[in-house]
């Protein structure tokens, strides 16, 4: 019954390896049964694969800087024109006991 579990230990790098070696091993050799012309496909589709992905990626960063950027300023022109002082009368630095 114990044979069905498998142990895994502590160091992640270690457990990752040993779950995806076998994963690994049979695509490259897959991959290296292959021609060369279509190796040289497979390497190029997931290239355009990345760099599409990799700009998708930056796309989506930029608009979430703009939108945090926007609202960082929009919420120091409201503090710095006094309207959250009475919402935030709390002041760290003037704690009175």
């Amino acid at each position: 019954m114990l044979s069905i579990f498998k142990v895994y230990s502590l160091a992640i790098m270690d457990t990752i390896n040993d779950f995806l070696e076998p994963y690994l091993a049979q695509v490259v050799d897959i991959f290296t049964g292959l021609d060369f012309w279509l190796q040289a496909v497979v390497l190029l589709s997931i290239a355009i694969f990345v760099i599409v992905g990799l700009f998708v990626f930056m796309k989506k960063f930029i608009k979430l800087f703009l939108v945090l950027a926007v609202l960082a300023a929009i919420f120091w022109f409201v503090y710095s024109q006094g309207y959250l002082d009475s919402i935030l009368s709390i002041n760290l630095f003037k704690l009175s006991f």
